[in-house]
Order: C-alpha cells, then structure tokens, then sequence
C-alpha cells in the first residue's frame, strides 16, 4: 500500500478540523469517538497463515513470525510484507502455505505491524526496518535467504541485499518503491504532519477516518486488486481489525509523514543476485513504466508482467506467482 488517499478520506479529514476548530465540545466529541472505536477493536485473524507461530525478540520490541516447511531442505524463503493500514503477514495467506511444501518459509510482521510490538518511542525509519530484516535472518533464519517482498518492503529487502549481500540469494520482488515519490525524504513540512498525526485527539481522529471500513474496502477496490471480487469481508475485517490494535498509528504516522521512505535507485544497480520484478500491468499506484525504468538500472533483473492485476499479483493470481517462484527459485538451487 502507499499513503494515498481517497476522496471520501480527504473531505472526512476537511470535516475532522472543521470539528476542531469549533472548540471544547468538538475535541469531547472527537474524543469520545475515538474510546468507542478502540473498545470495538477486535483480535486480527491468526490462521490465515499455516505453520507454527513465534515472537523473536528484538532490540526494539518483540516480532511475531509463522514459520513452516522445516522438512525441507535448501535455502529458506523470506516474505516481507509492504506498509498501510492494517497491513501484516496476513497479506501472504495464498502463497506462504502452498510455497511451504517446497521450501522453508519465514513471513514476520513489521515492528509496528500485525501482531508484533508498536512501541510509541521506536525511531520508525527505512534504517530500522533494514536492520530489523538483517537481525531476522541472521538470527532466526540462519542463513542466506531468498526474499519475496512487496511494494515498501520491496525497497528495505534491495537495501538489505545491497548492503549485506551474504545475507541474501534472490528476491523476488512486487513494485518495489524507492525509485519514485516514496524515495524522498520528509522536510519541515513532514516533520510537522508527523507531530500532527501523534497528537492524542486530532493525529487519532485522522487514522481512524484512513482506517475505516469504508476507506479500507473503497481504497482495496480502487487500487489493490482489479478484481473488486478479490475485496472479501474477510480481507476488509481482518485489515481493520489489525490496523486498531494499540499503538498501530505510530508506524503508520512514520509512513504518511514521508520517514519510511528510502531512495533504492544505486543499490539496485548494484545487486549482483538474481532478481525478479513482478508487476500488476494494472497497477494504478505504482505504473508499470516505473517497473520498465527500474529494469534498466539492472542487468541482472528480470521482468513479469502480470495482467489483470493491480497491487497485489501474489493475490489476484497466486497459482502463477506460487509457480514463478518454484520455477526460479527450484531451478537455482539445482543448478548450484
């Protein structure tokens, strides 16, 4: 996901200051919405993901992880999830499970995300999730790994192999960013919407309206999937109900305020692994000519175009992605 917004989002927001700005009676008001949404949260679905279920205790918080296919031998497979409201783990339900009959597989949430910790104090940045995934491999892994990663952690997973290349085999990644908008790096004015987004009342006002269900299934139908039937109540449940979970506004305050943002432009360039880009040939948030530019920088990549699809190709069609990767990642291990 990225920080774009709908409309319904922005003239809610218009709405939230006007509210605001009324006075006293305004704030109670929006104060005691806010106690009602967070008494409503409920628990996010944990089985959509097979496998055994763990923490691993960071530095910076405790992360939850499912792991499975411990049977099989050969290099474990790493699913790095993107950033958005509620977004987690859960986001690989149709391919973590089948790809564990083949491989080793390890998806954690994000700090700040799923079921791991949200620590209010936690420097959210590009560096920390680059060193969280370093720290993951390194200590829960065990060796080098082959990463299938999405949009955001697309951008951390090329900066990880970039940067400690013994860590990483292949990856496989899905529109990553870095080489467009989500390169740049907050100024004054990010600075000042991040202190916005934290504040108590008005910073929690404007995540619940961009965590609604509405906004959550309209911004799912908009630019996730190119199938609106892809859009299910139980996506929608499970994306609200991990986007409420305490303190998970923090990461996400990171994100909108521009401090997740990473430029990866050099370090693809300088990635020596195998590389595939997959793109959603209907994918309105991330264009496919930015996959085709990103293409250039990098002789080793490779191109898959998946038509039909938007953000989410590892979802709208998950029998071809679940097939890419066995093709690629089974075909190298033979051949080493």
């Amino acid at each position: 996901m990225t920080s774009r917004l709908s409309s319904f989002d922005v003239s809610k927001i218009g709405n939230i200051w006007k509210t605001v700005l009324a006075g006293g009676a305004g704030v109670a008001a929006l104060v005691a919405v806010n106690a009602s949404i967070k008494r409503r949260a409920t628990d996010p679905d944990n089985s959509a993901l097979g496998g055994d279920a763990h923490f691993y205790d960071w530095k910076h918080g405790r992360v939850f992880y499912k792991t499975a296919g411990q049977q099989n031998s050969g290099l474990p497979l790493l699913f790095v999830h993107g950033v958005g409201a509620g977004v987690s783990s859960f986001m690989w339900r149709k391919n973590f499970d089948d790809l564990s009959s083949s491989f080793r597989v390890y998806a954690p949430d994000l700090l700040g995300f799923g079921l791991s910790d949200k620590p209010a104090t936690a420097a959210y940045s590009a560096d920390l999730y680059v060193e969280l995934l370093s720290d993951f491999i390194r200590g829960v892994c065990g060796s080098p790994v082959n990463i299938i990663a999405s949009s955001v952690g697309g951008a951390y997973a090329i900066r990880v192999a970039d940067e400690h290349s013994e860590l990483v085999n292949a990856l496989i990644l899905n529109a990553p960013t870095g080489a467009n908008k989500i390169s740049y790096r907050p100024g004054m004015a990010g600075a000042a919407f991040y202190g916005l987004l934290q504040s108590p009342v008005l910073g929690t006002s404007f995540y619940n309206v961009m965590a609604s269900e509405r906004s959550i299934r309209d911004y799912a139908r908009r630019y996730l999937f190119y199938d609106p039937g892809r859009v299910t109540d139980r996506l929608v449940t499970n994306l609200y109900a991990t986007s409420h979970q305490p303190g998970a506004q923090h990461a996400m305050a990171a994100f909108l305020s521009g401090y997740l943002n990473t430029d990866t432009r050099a370090a693809f360039s300088r990635l020596r692994q195998d590389v595939i880009l997959v793109w959603g040939k209907q994918d309105a948030t991330a264009p496919i000519e930015q996959g085709l530019a990103l293409l250039q920088l990098n002789p080793h990549a490779r191109f898959e175009v998946f038509d039909y699809c938007r953000m989410m190709p590892e979802q709208e069609l998950p029998e071809r992605f679940n097939a890419l990767v066995r093709a690629a990642l089974l075909a190298q291990s033979a051949a080493a």
